[in-house]
Parts: structure tokens; sequence; C-alpha cells
């Protein structure tokens, strides 16, 4: 029974680490489990494993028993994470009838979590087309044209990350090559068609691959003084960027395309601007596996936030104030939100502010700096600054969404719902 029991909290673990649940959050649900068993746990999670320490609570002179288990933190799945937790809750409800009948189903039920398949290949496809769209319309595209290629790129790059993690487990491979198929349709229809926005035609497909819930991830645990795995999650974040520009560069230059020529855009109305948010939340959600039952919260809240975000750049803000004060009331709500439905705060935060991203200025800052280098001495002033306009543009904005997700979270999770063991 001793061995059974472990061997749940273990799964648990294990589940949670690897599908964005919150370092502290998993934890904290993983020492409830144990102790609902009777043990006293003492959980590591670390970048490739989780070192896992327990011993019996009726016998504090007994010696540890370790576990490592083996768990990298680079999925995003809320329904795995969701009904991870619904059994932890329902184990700790009833910590004194756990029978080895029990302990086995409860075995069984994580065994069966832990395979759940990911949204299914129509959702995934679909909704990446239709979330790519919704972002070029909230940054000012309204060309049927160019919003129809950015769905053909947008939809093409999620085949090809299907196909992809089915042949190959590099945790590299599927943006970049997402992003190259997303510069070869932007420069094809660069040269193809004409009208405003054109160049969104490979920047919105790639929004959708920032790893925005690893970012606020890395940044908790920074904040929380959990510095190695923290700086890890980083390192991984940087390096997916670096693989969607990689990808996305060589792509325009193998059509010999430019990404800054034609970026003018029309303003997006309050209400299109809001409809095409909650669009976006609801792509992000196929992409990390949330259930339809569970997308409605997440859409509308998504859709308020954004509306906000409109409102004061349209009060005379600039981008960076807007993003804070829309962050701010996303960190907010999606902390009680996670609470309520036993989801992972950093997919749900991330899911609803996506389009507030600085990819633009991401993008271009790569480009930039390889126009530089191409340049050599014959690089302008106007070329450098450029470039460290958009580095500085992007800096800040992640800085302002990070500071506005994360503060409201540890003040409602240290205040109002400390007591409830989230």
């Amino acid at each position: 029974m001793t061995t059974d029991a472990l061997s749940v909290v273990w799964r648990a673990a294990e589940v949670l680490h690897a599908n964005a649940q919150t370092t502290q959050r998993t934890i904290l649900d993983v020492t409830r489990l144990a102790k609902a068993y009777g043990f006293e746990a003492e959980i590591l999670p670390q970048w490739d494993a989780i070192i896992c320490r327990t011993r019996p609570l009726n016998d504090p002179q007994a010696h540890w028993q370790t576990a490592l288990l083996q768990a990298r933190p680079t999925g995003v799945d809320m329904h795995k994470v969701a009904r991870t937790n619904q059994l932890i809750d329902r184990i700790c409800a009833n910590p004194n009838r756990q029978t080895v009948d029990q302990i086995d189903a409860d075995s069984k039920s994580l065994a069966t979590i832990s395979t759940y398949a990911p949204s299914s290949h129509q959702r995934f496809v679909l909704m990446a087309g239709a979330g790519a769209v919704a972002l070029g319309v909230i940054f000012g595209v309204t060309d049927p044209t160019t919003l129809a290629m950015i769905f053909v790129a947008a939809a093409l790059g999620a085949v090809a990350r299907r196909l992809l993690a089915k042949a190959s487990d590099n945790l590299l491979m599927q943006p970049f090559v997402a992003a190259l198929i997303a510069g070869l349709v932007g420069g094809y229809s660069q040269h193809t068609f004409s009208g405003d926005g054109l160049p969104f035609v490979e920047i919105a497909p790639c929004m959708i691959l920032v790893p925005g819930a690893h970012i606020l991830n890395a940044a908790l645990d920074l904040v929380r003084g959990r510095l190695g795995l923290g700086m890890n999650r980083v390192v991984y974040c940087l390096l997916i960027f670096l693989a969607i520009s990689v990808g996305l560069i060589l792509g325009l230059s193998l059509m010999n395309a430019s990404l800054t020529a034609g970026m003018a855009t029309t303003p997006t109305p309050l209400w299109l601007d809001m409809i095409c948010a909650g669009i976006a939340v609801a792509a992000f959600g196929a992409f990390f596996s949330l259930p339809w039952r569970l997308l409605a919260a997440p859409v509308i809240v998504g859709m308020l936030c954004h509306g906000s975000r409109w409102v004061v750049i349209d009060q005379g803000a600039g981008l960076v104030v807007g993003a804070l004060v829309a962050c701010l009331m996303a960190g907010t709500v999606m902390t009680l939100l996670s609470h309520r439905l036993k989801l992972p705060f950093a997919a749900l935060a991330f899911a609803s502010v996506v389009s507030m991203m600085p990819g633009i200025f991401v993008f271009r800052f790569a480009d930039g700096l390889i126009n530089v280098y191409s340049a050599g001495h014959e690089a302008t002033l106007a070329m450098l600054s450029a470039v460290f306009s958009d580095g500085t543009a992007t800096l800040l904005i992640v800085l302002v969404m990070t500071f506005g997700l994360i503060f409201p979270k540890m003040l409602i999770e240290g205040l109002w719902l400390k007591d409830q063991k989230i």
C-alpha cells in the first residue's frame, strides 16, 4: 500500500510539472496529496526532473525516501492539470478513507489522465488560422486577401507542428518550421499581392508561437527565489524566440522579401478589437487543450482586458501603459479563475493577453540586427536607432506585462487565498 500510494503522489507531481502548472502550486498540491496518504513530503522541481522526498507522518525518526522523477516543464495542457487537481482535491477531502482498492483506482485515474490526447487536429489547425487572423485584425489589417493569407500561413504551420510532434522530440523544431512556413508564405504574398499590412502575413502566425505561459512561469520562479529553475525556463523561452526569428527571417530571405515594408494599418474599433481578442483566447485554449466547457470564462475575461487596453490607448496613453492596465486586470481575475477552475495560471493569463505581446518588435529587432550586420561599416544611425527602439520596446512591454500579471497573483495568494491552500 505504501509503494502504491507513493506512486500516485509521484505521478501527480510529474503531470503537474510537465504541463505548465506553476511551481508553487505543484509543490503545495503534491504536498497535500502526500499528507492525505499519510506522508510528509518535500518537493524540489528542477528542469529535467523532480526530487521528491517522503517519509511517514507518524514516524518522524524514519529515513527519508528519495525519488528522482523524470519530468520536464515544456508542455502546456490545461485539461491534464485540471483533472489532476480535481483528483487531488477529492483524495484530500477524504484522507481517512484510503483503502488499497481506492489507491489502485486513483493510480489508474492518473495513468488515464497522463495519456489524455491534446486538442484534435481539426480544432488545432482551424483555431491556429482563426487566432492568427484575429491577431491580424487587432493589429489593424483589414484587407481580405491579407487576412486569407494569414490564415493559410498559420494553418500550414499548425499542420507542420502536429506532424513534427510525431516525428521529432526536438523542442525547437516545431516553432522553427512553423515560422519558416510563415516567412515563405509572407514573402510570396508580398510579391504576389498588394495592400496594407502584408508583413502581418508572417508576423501574426509567428505571434501564436510565442511561449508566453513559460515566460510567466519563469518570472514566478525567479520572483520566488527559485533561480535555477527560473533561469532554465528563461533560457528555454529565449531559444524558442531565437528559433522563431531564425525561421521567419530565413523564409523571408529565401523569398527576397522584407519584414518592414507596407506596415501601415487601419485602427481597429473597440467592438471588433474585443471580439478578435476573444477569438485569440479561444485559439490558445485549443493550443493548451482547454475543454470547450471551460472556455467561456477565459474568453470573456480576455475580451474585457483587451477592451480596457484599447480604451487606455485611445485616451492618449502608450502601448506600455495600456498593456500594464490590461495585465493588472487579467492577473487579478485569472488568479481567482485559475483557483476556481483548477487550471494553470500561466496558461490562462497568457491566453487572455497574447495579442499584447511585443512580437512585432521582437521580429523587427532580429531583422534589424541582421540588416546592421549586412550593412557593416555602411550601417546608418537610423538603422541603429531602429534596432535600439525595437529592443527597448520589447523589453519594456515584456516587463510591464510580466509585472501586471504576477503582482496581483502573489498579492491575492499572500493575503486572501492563503488559508485556502492554493
